[in-house]
C-alpha cells in the first residue's frame, strides 16, 4: 500500500469484520468498525449470566467452535493460538439418536481440529477490534451508505440519519446491509441500495440467513449420563446440536453449562420472531 493513510469503515464486528479490520489496520489503514450490538462477536457471541448462588455462567450461544481447512487461515489461527487467544478443544464428540435414545460415535474426531476462543468465543473479535489502528463503535447501527461522486468518498449515516463520517472505502461484513430483513427489524430500507449493481444484488439474495433459537442451561451437578461434550441430534424435529461450554479450555465454572441449538421443524417459529 502507498504511504497515504486511507480511512475505511467496516460494518459488523463478527469474525469476518473483525479479521478484516485487523488486517487492514496492520497494513496502515485507519479503520472504524460500526456495530449495532453492545459489543463484538456476531455469530461468535457469548452470554454471561450470574446464578442465584453468585457463580458466573458463560454460554457460547453462537458458534460453539470452528475448524480450519485453508492454509492461510491456519497460519493466522496458529498466531492466535501462540498468543493464548484460541485453544484446541480436545474432547469427545458424537451424536445422539432420538429414536434409539443412545449416544453414538463417541470417539474423538481426528479429521479436523476444533478451536475455541479463550476465555470465550467472542474473545477473538474483542481482541481484533481493539488493535492499534482500529476504532470500534458499538451500539451504533448503520442506516445508510451513500457514494459521493464529487468527493470520491462513502458517506456513512446512522439509523437516526446523523453522519458517522466519510470514508475512502466500506466493507460490509453483515448481509443485513442489503437484506430486506433490515426493514423488518428497523422499519427502514436497507442501508445500501444495490440498484446500480443488479447482478451483485441477485448473488447476495442467494446467500442464506437461517435464524434459530439457542437454549442455554446450567446444571448444579455433572450430567453423568452424557458421555460426550459435544453432539448432534439424529432423528429430531427440534434439536440440532448441543455442546458443553464449561468443558472448553479457559472456562472456569463450578457448574456444567450447555448450549443447545433449536432448529429444523421450528424454523418457521424462529422466523416469525426475528
Amino acid at each position: 500500500m502507498n504511504n497515504v493513510v486511507s480511512k475505511v469503515a467496516v460494518v459488523g464486528s463478527g469474525i469476518s469484520g473483525a479479521v478484516c479490520a485487523s488486517t487492514l489496520a496492520r497494513n496502515g489503514v485507519s479503520v472504524t468498525v460500526f456495530d449495532s450490538a453492545r459489543g463484538p462477536g456476531g455469530r461468535m457471541s457469548q452470554r454471561r449470566e450470574i446464578s442465584e448462588d453468585g457463580n458466573e455462567l458463560l454460554f457460547d450461544h453462537g458458534a460453539p467452535f470452528f475448524t480450519v481447512s485453508n492454509a492461510d487461515a491456519l497460519a493466522l489461527v496458529h498466531e492466535w493460538e501462540s498468543g493464548g487467544l484460541v485453544a484446541e478443544w480436545k474432547v469427545n464428540f458424537g451424536s445422539y439418536d432420538c429414536i434409539s435414545k443412545k449416544f453414538v460415535n463417541g470417539q474423538q474426531d481426528g479429521t479436523s481440529k476444533k478451536y475455541v476462543g479463550v476465555p470465550g468465543m467472542n474473545s477473538i473479535c474483542k481482541t481484533l477490534c481493539n488493535q492499534p489502528g482500529v476504532e470500534s463503535k458499538f451500539g451504533m447501527g448503520v442506516g445508510k451508505l451513500e457514494w459521493l461522486e464529487d468527493e470520491k468518498l462513502w458517506s456513512v449515516m446512522g439509523l437516526d440519519g446523523q453522519s458517522l463520517g466519510h470514508f475512502k472505502g466500506v466493507v460490509a461484513s453483515d448481509k443485513n446491509v442489503v437484506s430486506p430483513r433490515f426493514r423488518q427489524v428497523t422499519g427502514q430500507p436497507p442501508p445500501l441500495d444495490l440498484s446500480f449493481a443488479p447482478e451483485l444484488a441477485v448473488k447476495l439474495e442467494d446467500i442464506p440467513v437461517n435464524p434459530c433459537f439457542a437454549l442455554m442451561l446450567a446444571f448444579a451437578e455433572p450430567l453423568s449420563l452424557i458421555p460426550l461434550k459435544g453432539f448432534s441430534f439424529q432423528n429430531s424435529k427440534v434439536l440440532s446440536w448441543a455442546h458443553c461450554d464449561s468443558s472448553k479450555p479457559g472456562r472456569s465454572t463450578t457448574r456444567q453449562v450447555f448450549s443447545f441449538c433449536i432448529i429444523r421443524e421450528v424454523m418457521n417459529i424462529a422466523l416469525s420472531h426475528l
